[in-house]
């Protein structure tokens, strides 16, 4: 699944106490460590010493954490629990049977791709921040350009946001009994397909 030297390969049992333990969090946090997830592996330690690809200050290192849970649903909290216990950027692989997806936080945002979506991750890159920038970019499927990281991920959130509200305008002008206010709505969501073709191809 990942195509990475053995000199990475961890495949250590982390305890799930680890990390609720080390952060304070929600008693919803908690039940979600202890009723969603199964077991958290850490997996593989992208470093220095173990690919030989140089660090640089904002990317010291990656870990790729596996979450085996008892459902078929990413464990939101316990993704940004473990993010916030850990200085270091992860890759989360989350597994439910023969189910899996990745998962990611960056800007304080999850990113995840769907249900058993193959990625050829390659874990390549002049420096350690390149191969995690590559990494964000599998999972959010951004082909490669010239913009910034963050540049891409302002404009995905924008394009998400507004894909959030065209579907709510749309349920709204079907449940809408009024004729003149179904019109009203119609020309809303025309204005935000309009916004968003214009965000998609730039």
């Amino acid at each position: 699944m990942f195509n990475l030297p053995k000199e990475c390969y961890v495949n250590k049992f982390l305890p799930k106490k680890l990390f609720y333990e080390k952060v304070a969090i929600s008693s919803g946090a908690k039940n979600e460590f202890t009723n969603l997830v199964e077991r958290i592996t850490w997996l593989y330690k992208i470093a220095p010493e173990t690919i030989g690809i140089p660090k640089t200050e904002m990317v010291e290192e990656i870990q790729i954490f596996q979450i085996d849970t008892r459902e078929k649903k990413i464990p939101l909290s316990v993704i940004k629990t473990i993010t916030k216990g850990v200085k270091y950027q992860i890759l989360f692989l989350i597994k439910y049977n023969n189910d899996y997806c990745y998962t990611l936080v960056e800007n304080d945002t999850i990113y995840n791709t769907n249900w058993n979506e193959d990625i050829d991750f390659q874990f390549n890159g002049l420096n350690l921040e390149n191969v995690w920038n590559n990494i964000i970019k599998e999972v959010i499927k951004e082909a490669d350009n010239n913009s910034s990281i963050d540049e891409i991920l302002d404009n995905k959130n924008k394009i998400d946001e507004l894909k959030n509200k065209i579907n709510k305008l749309k349920i709204q002008a079907d449940r809408e009994k009024q004729f003149n206010r179904q019109i009203e709505l119609d020309h809303e969501i025309k204005k935000l397909n309009k916004e968003l073709e214009k965000l998609i191809n730039e």
